[in-house]
């Protein structure tokens, strides 16, 4: 018996995570939230986890990291339920500068939990609660604290070169094809995406119950995908089927490379193996990519993506009124995609 919602969340243009869980621990439901996109969605979350879970305590609350995104909605959970215990990265306890990795929220986050009297833990890899049934796989502090460092030299030399341009340099926004195609193309993903210092920092999480695996990406890149998959490699529930996988960082083409999907997901096959998460806004112009979409599907795994509204994945509970099944993404055309 397990529920995982993701929440719909999108605004001027960008997408957001905010997801909800539960599953049985100890005879009692256990409720887990893993970010709360912007303010106005996490003020959803509060009423989604009143309404469908049937109470205002959730036992953990995982903030990935601190993107506007992921980290504001989850003022209004510490606001509006009662919180056991949340999960962030306090960068200010490992560098001195860190003006450049939007402490600020982490800050803000922090002194409502400590208003509220939650516990708060730094989530690196190995932490685990729920008897071991959920599991931080990523990041090692090590690696955070490198990133950390990567941060801090990048935005100093980026200062430098601003000082040398006569004017801002403008990026076009543009719109990403979605025709649906017959057949799936020639896969054109590639390993060369890269992503952040802050993305990269992203907790993954690792939900292993009822004989299944499911993993939550945040924004991770490939470098943090791959130390976390090297860490579930030597896990307990390695042999356990990834019965789901959220696509990082909204399904951007960035993020993943075939070498990694095929460690986590396995090589292309026709059968189907679980199921992808993509969560993308219908504003957003580059989520989700039909890169990914197509990589996911050729691997076992169609997406469905929360552009028309929350998508839930539950098992052996009821079912809700007004929710219907979905329909996973077809194959996409990727000729129209960029590499940027």
């Amino acid at each position: 018996m397990h529920e995982i919602d993701f929440l719909k969340v999108g605004t001027e243009g960008k997408s957001g995570d905010a997801i909800a869980l539960r599953f049985p621990y100890q005879g009692i439901w256990a409720v887990v939230i893993i970010d709360g996109g912007f303010v106005d969605v996490g003020n959803e979350l509060v009423e989604h986890v009143k309404q469908w879970y049937q109470t205002d305590h959730v036992d953990l609350v995982i903030s990935t990291h601190p993107d506007a995104d992921h980290i504001n909605g989850l003022t209004p959970v510490l606001e509006g339920l009662d919180v056991g215990e949340l999960f962030i990265h306090l960068p200010r306890l490992h560098r001195t500068d860190v003006s450049d990795w939007s402490a600020e929220a982490v800050d803000d986050l922090v002194r409502v939990a400590l208003r509220r009297r939650v516990a708060i833990t730094e989530p690196f890899t190995g932490e685990s609660r729920f008897g071991g049934m959920l599991t931080i796989v990523g990041p090692t502090v090590e690696y955070y604290e490198s990133l950390l460092d990567a941060a801090r030299v990048g935005a100093v030399q980026a200062a430098a070169a601003s000082r040398g341009l006569g004017a801002a340099v403008g990026v076009a926004v543009r719109k990403l094809a979605s025709q649906a195609l017959e057949y799936l193309p020639i896969e054109t993903l590639t390993d060369l995406g890269e992503v952040s210092e802050s993305n990269n920092s992203s907790v993954i999480t690792l939900l292993a119950i009822d004989h299944q695996r499911f993993l939550f990406t945040g924004d991770a890149g490939i470098p943090a995908l791959t130390n976390a998959t090297d860490y579930m490699d030597t896990y307990p529930s390695s042999g356990l089927p990834l019965k789901q996988f959220q696509a990082p960082h909204h399904g951007s083409h960035c993020n993943l490379g075939p070498t990694i999907l095929d460690r986590l997901l396995g090589p292309p096959t026709s059968s189907t193996r679980g199921h992808g998460i993509i969560s993308a806004s219908d504003k957003a112009p580059k989520h989700p990519s039909p890169k990914v979409a197509n990589a996911l599907r050729r691997r076992g795994y169609p997406a469905y993506t929360t552009e028309k509204g929350g998508v839930h994945h539950g098992e052996g509970v009821p079912t809700r009124p007004g929710w219907f099944p979905l329909t996973p993404l077809p194959p996409l055309d990727e000729s129209g995609e960029d590499d940027d």
